[in-house]
C-alpha cells in the first residue's frame, strides 16, 4: 500500500511538471482580468496620423451616410507589423461612432515618420491595441484589438487577432474575454474573465483559462483548454 501511494505521488509530480512546462511554453494573447490601459500617441505621431491617414479614412467612409467624422486616436502599440525586425508604431483610431457600440475604425502603421500601412474596418467601440511577438513564425507581430460593450445591464469584452502584411489583412478571429451581469443582477452578479493563450507555430494553437470573481479576488476554475477563435463580422480593408 505504501509503494502504491508512493507511485501515485510520483505520478502526480510528473503530471504537474508536464503541465507546468506546457503552461510556460504558451504565450499570453489577452487577459480579460486586466483593466485596459491605453497609451495616447505622442503629439508628433498624432500629426503624422492626421496628415497622412485621415484623408484615407475620409475617402474610405465617404459613402457611409450614418458616419459623421469624429476622429480620435485611441491607443498605440510597438512591434514589427509589416516588416520583420523593424520597430513600428500601430495606432488604433476611431473615425466615427454610428450608434451604441457601432463604429468605423482604423489602424495606421507608422515607421520613420511615414504611414507604411493603413487598415480600416467596421467594428464596435474598440478601446485597446496590443502587439504579439510573432505567433506563426513569419517574423511579423500580430495585432490584438480590444473591444467592449454593455447592454441592459450585461457587459462583455472581446479580443480580435489580426496580422497585416503586403498581401492584405489576415483576420485570425475573435475571443470572448470578459462577461458580467452586474447591471441586471446587482445582488447576485456573476463576473467571469478568460485568459487567452497560444502555442506558437506555423499553425498557432489557442487555449483559454477561465476565472471567476469572488469579492475582489479572481479564482481560477480549471486548467487551460484548447480554444477556437470564432469568426467575426468585421471587414478589414487595407488602403493603398
Amino acid at each position: 500500500m505504501l509503494n502504491g501511494s508512493r507511485y501515485l505521488f510520483v505520478f502526480a509530480l510528473v503530471l504537474l511538471s508536464a503541465y507546468t512546462a506546457f503552461a510556460q511554453a504558451l504565450q499570453t494573447v489577452y487577459d480579460g482580468r486586466v483593466e485596459p490601459n491605453p497609451h495616447r500617441p505622442s503629439h508628433e505621431v498624432l500629426q503624422i496620423l492626421r496628415r497622412y491617414a485621415l484623408s484615407g479614412a475620409r475617402q474610405a467612409w465617404r459613402n457611409d451616410k450614418y458616419c459623421t467624422e469624429g476622429f480620435e486616436a485611441i491607443d498605440v502599440a510597438n512591434g514589427s507589423f509589416t516588416k520583420a525586425n523593424s520597430s513600428q508604431n500601430a495606432i488604433l483610431y476611431r473615425y466615427c461612432v454610428k450608434g451604441q457600440d457601432i463604429g468605423n475604425n482604423g489602424i495606421a502603421i507608422i515607421k520613420n515618420q511615414r504611414v507604411v500601412a493603413h487598415v480600416v474596418f467596421n467594428s464596435g467601440e474598440d478601446y485597446s491595441i496590443q502587439a504579439l511577438s510573432d505567433i506563426n513564425g513569419n517574423g511579423l507581430s500580430e495585432i490584438v484589438i480590444g473591444d467592449g460593450s454593455s447592454h441592459q445591464g450585461y457587459s462583455a469584452s472581446l479580443a480580435t487577432v489580426i496580422e497585416i502584411s503586403s498581401s492584405g489583412v489576415d483576420n485570425l478571429g475573435t475571443a470572448d474575454v470578459f462577461q458580467d451581469d452586474c447591471g441586471a443582477n446587482p445582488d447576485r452578479c456573476e463576473t467571469i474573465a478568460y485568459k487567452v493563450l497560444v502555442k506558437t507555430g506555423t499553425t498557432p494553437i489557442f487555449y483559454r483559462e477561465t476565472y471567476k470573481k469572488a469579492g475582489n479576488r479572481w479564482i481560477k476554475s480549471g486548467v487551460a483548454v484548447r480554444y477556437t477563435l470564432r469568426k467575426n463580422e468585421s471587414k478589414f480593408r487595407q488602403l493603398n
